[in-house]
């Protein structure tokens, strides 16, 4: 039955498959992890699938979803896999295995472009669930079709109720027996006619819909990196409660509404962020969904939270109606929707009432000091307020004539109101910037300024995690005193364990400490609040991995970070360092000679000021370089 274009009703065989125990293997080992999944699914899942006709609809991160047109070669290829995965975990340790679980349902779906939805996947799903670990369990109608034609024995589970479908559902568990093991093929058998892995093209399209957004959305926000061989599309969803805060929609022709809008759901995502007990994505990958047609289930699937917040702005006469909805990402269904019709003076108000109320309903406890902090009122000039938001705005163009439109908002913004906390805070960040990476006629000013909206930041709220943040990038780039750095980073994770960017920097300045190991963790964590994350965080990757000699993946990394920032220095100095210490000198040399065109001046001298702290990690990095082809 065929509806509107891209539509189609059909009844097919879904099977779901998943790994038991996800969150436990990637937090003892991610990279282990990872390499084994990606094993498992090229060598076993994709050329059984391809064997027995079967299709994958889409990757979950820890598993996937497949479609059969025939239920006897789903079963064929259940039984096969969960054999063969015996025979492939016989000499791994028992706690470093993957074992998966399968479900497999015979149901109604319905099919919008390349994927499926319906009861009938979501019974598929919940059947995974009730399987044993290494075992299959299937639908009655699936007995139903496979009994007469597969020798197999089944165990009867009887009615069962299941989340989320109104029926109970009759269920039966696979006998892997002798049967069934001798059912079992070892070997995928070849098709006449090829028949291509949808897993491959799945993450080639991913990284093409990485690439694309870059362009997209490089004026609202930053550049996106494309996947690397050893990160999924889609995450585990965490143990404690997850959310994202996805952009407000501003339903006004009103500019102004535009930045009301955008600095509340920032605003709400930051102080959600604060609260130990709560998983929060980073507000720079929530962006990038902005005007994005994808359904709260995907965006919790790529993003492995439980919760998406979407909400609009609406300017009413004088006052401005805010529309906000919890949903349920596993369901798609919506916990509760919220409406205030308010003057522009409640507005933070009902930033608060809002958070109170996510937290009451992830079951979050709020303490008194952190109600105290949700009342608190950024500012009391509003004018001063939408100064900030619309410098906030043009910080996101990272490029030097914004940043000093940004400075100059931020400026009168202080004038408007002298103790503003944030202002300050975003103040010291930019003339930082100005500092850092040019574009400021007098340095030695624009890192002075800095220094002084820090320690004026300081004086006001020396608890608020921005200001430590800010204080530690002032001790690592500027006092190269990496102690200090370290001190001012851990008291801002302490008050905010969810913003990417101190986790990061806590990276590189790990990195730089010599504790390259623990800074690829950090640098890790980082990545998993903010998955969009921007190319730059695989350049210190990069350097991290190279620092232990994990030369393949500080290559990976480097040419990840080439291909998202074709004119970037860093990735390529990183690349002709760990072409040259691995011996590979003809290559390194051919990668030298490229960052010169991009940069003929480019001497390795000029760049010896990066903050290391072991003079032998200095010298061996910059000995690689000049070794590779680079002038000194």
């Amino acid at each position: 039955m065929q509806g509107r274009t891209g539509v189609e009703r059909r009844l097919t065989t879904i099977l779901s498959i998943d790994v038991v125990g996800y969150s436990r293997l990637m937090e003892r080992d991610e990279s282990a992890t990872l390499a084994a999944l990606k094993s498992h699914r090229l060598e076993l899942i994709d050329p059984f699938a391809a064997s027995f006709g079967g299709k994958t609809i889409k990757l979950m991160g820890d598993g996937a979803l497949l479609e059969f047109e025939s239920t006897v070669q789903a079963m064929k290829f259940a039984v096969s896999v969960q054999n063969e995965m015996l025979s492939r975990n016989s000499d791994v340790p028992e706690n470093e295995r993957i074992v998966f679980r399968i479900g497999i349902n015979i149901g109604d779906v319905i099919a919008e472009d390349g994927d499926i939805y319906g009861d009938g996947v979501n019974v598929a799903a919940r059947l995974e669930g009730l399987a044993e670990p290494g075992g299959i369990c299937i639908h009655r109608s699936v007995r139903d079709q496979v009994q007469d034609k597969l020798d197999l024995n089944f165990e009867d589970l009887g009615e069962t109720e299941v989340k989320n479908i109104e029926r109970p559902v009759r269920a039966f568990e696979v006998v892997l027996d002798d049967k069934a093991k001798a059912l079992a093929v070892s070997e995928p058998v070849a098709h006449t006619k090829p028949h291509i892995s949808k897993w491959v093209p799945t993450l080639v399209g991913a990284v093409c819909i990485c690439l694309v957004l870059v362009a997209v959305i490089w004026w609202r926000s930053r550049d996106v990196a494309p996947l690397t061989e050893q990160e999924e599309l889609a995450l585990a969803i965490p143990d404690e409660p997850s959310i994202v805060v996805l952009p407000f929609e501003n339903r006004s022709t009103v500019e102004e509404v535009g930045y009301l809008a955008e600095g509340f759901g920032t605003a709400i995502t930051t102080q959600l962020s604060k609260f130990p007990q709560l998983f929060v994505i980073a507000g720079s990958t929530s962006i990038t969904f902005a005007d994005s047609l994808a359904k709260p289930r995907e965006i919790g699937r790529e993003l492995g939270v439980r919760y998406v917040l979407s909400g609009s702005v609406q300017s009413v006469g004088e006052n401005i109606s805010v529309n906000s909805t919890l949903i349920e990402t596993e369901t798609g269904h919506a916990l509760w929707s919220e409406q205030y019709d308010i003057g522009i003076e409640e507005l933070f108000s009902a930033q608060a009432d809002l958070i109170r109320e996510i937290a009451s309903t992830l079951k979050i406890v709020v303490e008194e000091e952190e109600v105290a902090s949700l009342k608190k009122r950024p500012t009391d000039d509003l004018e001063a307020y939408e100064l900030f938001l619309r410098a906030v705005a043009k910080s996101k163009l990272l490029n030097t004539a914004s940043r000093q439109e940004a400075i100059d908002l931020l400026e009168q913004a202080i004038v408007l109101d002298p103790d503003y906390l944030s202002a300050h805070i975003e103040l010291s960040g930019r003339y930082l910037s100005l500092w850092r990476f040019g574009g400021s006629d007098d340095p030695k000013t624009a890192l002075n300024k800095a220094r002084q909206h820090a320690e004026r930041a300081l004086e006001l709220d020396q608890s608020d995690y921005r200001v430590q943040h800010r204080l530690g990038q002032l001790h690592l780039f500027a006092d190269h005193d990496h102690q200090l750095a370290y001190q001012a980073f851990q008291r801002a994770i302490r008050e905010n364990p969810n913003d990417p960017e101190v986790l990061y920097d806590m990276g590189f300045l790990r990195s730089l400490m010599g504790e390259p190991a623990e800074a690829i963790e950090w640098n890790n964590k980082a990545k998993r609040v903010n998955p969009r994350y921007p190319g730059w965080y695989n350049f210190n990757a990069a350097l991290s991995h190279f620092l232990i000699g994990d030369y393949e993946q500080a290559i990976l990394l480097a040419k990840t970070g080439i291909s998202t920032y074709p004119r970037s220095l860093p990735p390529r100095r990183i690349l002709v360092a760990t072409l040259a210490e691995m011996g590979r000198l003809e290559d390194a040399q051919v990668e030298a000679k490229k960052l010169l065109e991009i940069r003929p001046d480019f001497r390795v001298s000029t760049h010896r000021n990066t903050p290391f702290l072991r003079s032998e990690d200095q010298d061996r990095y910059f000995g690689a370089m000049i070794a590779g082809g680079l002038p000194e």
